[in-house]
């Protein structure tokens, strides 16, 4: 009976290593790339491919059994590879998926001690999906206006619009008022005021306004330069004293009136344009 069990384990473990290894693997590329089965020996025993052959690229090693195979497609189809390895000691198996775009892909090893090894590949060639075309989108000259005029106004700080806005309304308001009572009184006098005058005296206006603008402005920080000076100083407070936005405020508001003093010497000079106070 012992002789029996013995005779009985050795036959299956006969049977057992006689057994080929077999390994399922799917593979999806898109069309022109290439699966490529690469072994580290001279393993690759017969290959057998079933498919479309119309559109393929076949390289094979010269004579088997080899270490390289290698196949490429050029139209979408489905590919079913059979690949037999055999080796006396051990080796490695590997399954590329090489793209066009790059030299090297997803890869897939196996690693065999030794013996017979198969290795089924499904692998599906697909068309490359077309990028979806984007429409520009055209930007009116307008908007583009409007949108830097927002963006420039985020420079001031929310003070200096207020003090533009109220001392705006107040100059503008009566300035208005005042030159139209002074064109019902011209009128009243046979004396009219053309449009060369009315623009004169809008712009007239518009410098006084920048004018009384920077001195409130500068007023105002001054106020504040001083009072964060004694609080540094006094009561040894770490507060910066003069921030970018004051010097953007100022150097602005000094460049506007300068605009408005030369248009207005500009007018002075070639029109013989004079303030109506100064008649």
């Amino acid at each position: 009976m012992l002789l029996i069990a013995v005779a009985l384990f050795a036959a299956v473990q006969s049977a057992s290593a006689d057994q080929t290894l077999t390994r399922s693997k799917n593979v999806y590329l898109l069309d022109g790339d290439s699966l490529v089965v690469q072994s580290d020996h001279n393993s690759l025993q017969q290959v057998f491919i079933e498919g479309n052959f119309s559109a393929t690229n076949i390289t094979k090693p010269a004579h088997y059994p080899g270490d390289h195979f290698e196949l490429q497609a050029s139209n979408p189809g489905t590919y079913q590879l059979r690949l037999f390895f055999d080796y006396a000691s051990d080796y490695k198996v590997y399954v590329v998926a090489k793209s066009v775009e790059a030299e090297l892909g997803n890869t897939t090893a196996y690693y065999l001690s030794a013996g017979p090894f198969e290795l089924d590949v499904n692998a599906t060639f697909t068309a490359p999906t077309e990028p979806t075309a984007t429409i520009p989108t055209t930007v009116s000259p307008w908007d583009s206006f409007v949108g830097w005029i927002g963006k420039f106004g985020e420079a001031f700080p929310l003070w200096v619009k207020v003090l533009y806005l109220v001392l705006g309304l107040q100059f503008f308001g009566v300035g208005g008022l005042w030159i139209r009572r002074e064109t019902r009184r011209k009128e009243s006098s046979a004396q009219r005021l053309d449009i060369g005058d009315k623009a004169y005296l809008w712009l007239d206006i518009t410098y006084k306004f920048l004018v009384a603008a920077f001195l409130a402005i500068v007023a105002i920080m001054f106020g504040e330069l001083l009072i964060l000076f004694i609080l540094q100083f006094m009561f040894l407070v770490s507060l910066q004293l003069l921030s970018l936005w004051d010097l953007f405020v100022i150097g602005f508001a000094a460049g506007a009136i300068i605009i408005a003093y030369l248009s207005r010497f500009i007018l002075e000079r070639a029109f013989d344009l004079k303030p109506m106070e100064d008649e």
